[in-house]
């Protein structure tokens, strides 16, 4: 039973995998057959600026988890209730 269960684990993982390599394929041939439609200059400003918009995302969540550490920090270091 148990490898029967572990044969359906790996084979769930598989199919995973193949999905998530056919959808980094498609948005692959999407985005080139995009890009393609503009000079090379005009192109690599696109992506720079998607990927800062990404980096400005990333700030903000980093900047959240520090919040909530401090949260967490101060929740520790309070006295507990008895």
């Amino acid at each position: 039973m148990i490898k029967k269960e572990n044969t359906m684990a790996e084979e769930a993982r598989e199919q995973e995998t193949r999905f998530s390599d056919q959808m980094w394929d498609w948005r692959n041939t999407v985005t080139d057959r995009f890009l393609g439609l503009f000079p090379r200059r005009t192109a690599e400003h696109l992506v720079n600026a998607q990927k800062e918009g990404l980096l400005a995302i990333r700030s903000l969540l980093d900047r959240g988890i520090e919040v909530l550490e401090g949260d967490l920090r101060r929740v520790s270091e309070r006295p507990s209730r008895q």
